[in-house]
């Protein structure tokens, strides 16, 4: 069997039972933090079972992994809203099920559009070389002292961590053990990000962080709390429209070539006619390719189904096309420059295009859908940078995320409801911040 096949066929469960602990950590502390490097060495264990386990197999386990998370993790915030609201869901389920595969694929696709830029642009991608560094440990072939070693270590860590995290489970010790020291967080995560984004990088991030402590001190009083502090406009407007231009920025730069050679095309109608003509009608024109099309066809599709089964607008759903990718750029900048997810695209999404609604529940499913478009976009990038640190060709990478992202959407509302059902979305055991926050700001717009 082909290990591409194969890599399907072990991730997209391990993808499903990364989203149900990720949907959970969402739930319970507002950060979807999965366990993907663990189930990626369940991963290794099957194909050592199979035969070996080769660089480009556990490449493509991560990747059908995270596509198989993108649709629920975007759709958490937006459902636990529905859910709490107790407002009436009349969206028939297959409809659901199939605009929440889509909206992961249709970033995928958009991603193949920017590929030479961020992944040839000098972004540092400490996400991905991390990934990349234990697809390598895992599949060297020779188990030298260094490998012994790593293996080790990161075993230790692991054992560590379980520890820690089963005795907070049962309280026997404080939850901020092993996360904060006297207010400031040291997290080995973020130790190791720093480690490969390099000072200047670090340096940015760290003054940013004293900007907002001064505003909170200086502005606001100490005594403000974390919620209102981010919603103060000198916080929140101000990094939004920081964020806002950064994008438009790095879309110029990145269009310019292309707009460019457009208009030089425009300019020189009489030049190129001729040419067209002699050979045959191919010559120097654009024409759309499959790849053009497809993505076309599933924009076209969506609007549809927006309109029909959830009562958006077309026009509307398709103003919010231009508007993700906007926020494409912005999330997978953050994660190529600082493995970090900036997440504004919810908040500008809501506050945008929330008057145009009378009811919730579309705004939210909305909101979800642009959500998974820039996730989708920015693990499709995330995912063909770890293939090329691994080197590993992408050729069949998009298509085996696909997979991943319908297997996703086919999931993401049983997990939902699964988890409402046993604990209860805005209880006390599954509080959900940021869900009872996107219900805030849909009732206010």
């Amino acid at each position: 069997m082909d290990d591409r096949v194969l890599a399907i066929i072990v991730g997209v469960p391990l993808g499903l039972l990364n989203a149900v602990v990720s949907v959970y950590m969402a739930y319970k502390t507002g950060f979807a933090d999965g366990i993907l490097f663990l189930l990626l060495f369940v991963s290794f264990f099957v194909f050592l079972l199979a035969g070996g386990a080769k660089p480009r197999a556990l490449v493509y386990v991560l990747a059908v992994m995270i596509s198989s998370t993108v649709a629920v993790v975007a759709y958490t915030d937006g459902m636990g809203a529905i859910i709490i609201s107790k407002e009436p869901f009349t969206l028939p389920y297959l409809a659901l099920m199939a605009l929440l595969g889509l909206s992961g694929i249709i970033g995928m696709l958009m991603s193949t559009y920017f590929q030479g830029y961020f992944l040839r642009s000098g972004f540092p991608w400490p996400g991905a070389r991390v990934s990349s560094s234990i697809v390598g440990l895992l599949t060297a072939e020779k188990r030298d002292l260094g490998f012994r070693v790593s293996a080790l270590r990161m075993g230790t860590a692991g054992v560590l961590a379980g520890a820690v995290a089963f005795l907070k489970g049962l309280g026997a010790v404080p939850e901020t053990i092993g996360t904060t020291v006297a207010g400031v967080g040291l997290s080995p995560m973020m130790v190791g990000i720093g480690m490969l984004i390099g000072f200047r990088a670090c340096l940015q991030i760290a003054l940013g962080a004293l900007a907002s402590l001064a505003v909170l001190v200086f502005l606001e009083g100490t005594s403000t709390d974390y919620m209102a502090h981010m919603r103060s406009p000198w916080v929140f407007s101000t990094a939004v429209s920081m964020m806002v231009t950064t994008a438009a920025i790095t879309l110029y730069v990145v269009l310019r070539p292309v707009l460019r050679e457009q208009w030089e095309r425009l300019r020189k109608p009489a030049v190129a006619a001729p040419q067209v003509a002699q050979d045959g009608g191919t010559g120097d024109r654009w024409r759309p390719g499959a790849r053009d099309l497809l993505l076309l066809a599933l924009i076209v599709v969506a609007a549809a189904m927006m309109q029909a089964f959830v009562g958006i607008p077309a026009w509307i759903f398709l103003v919010c096309v231009p508007i993700a990718v906007l926020f494409q750029v912005i999330e997978t900048r953050g994660r190529a420059e600082m493995s970090m997810g900036v997440g504004i695209s919810s908040f500008v999404v809501i506050l945008l295009i929330g008057l145009a609604f009378d009811d919730i529940v579309p705004l939210l499913i909305l909101e979800g859908f642009v959500v998974a478009m820039v996730m989708g976009f920015s693990m499709a990038l995330t995912a063909s940078a770890t293939a090329e640190y691994s080197k590993v060709g992408l050729k069949g990478l998009i298509p085996a995320m696909a997979v991943g992202s319908i297997a996703s959407g086919i999931a993401c509302i049983p997990i939902i409801r699964f988890l409402d059902g046993l604990y209860g979305i805005g209880t006390d055991a599954l509080p959900a911040p940021y869900s009872v926050m996107w219900l805030e700001m849909a009732s206010s717009a």
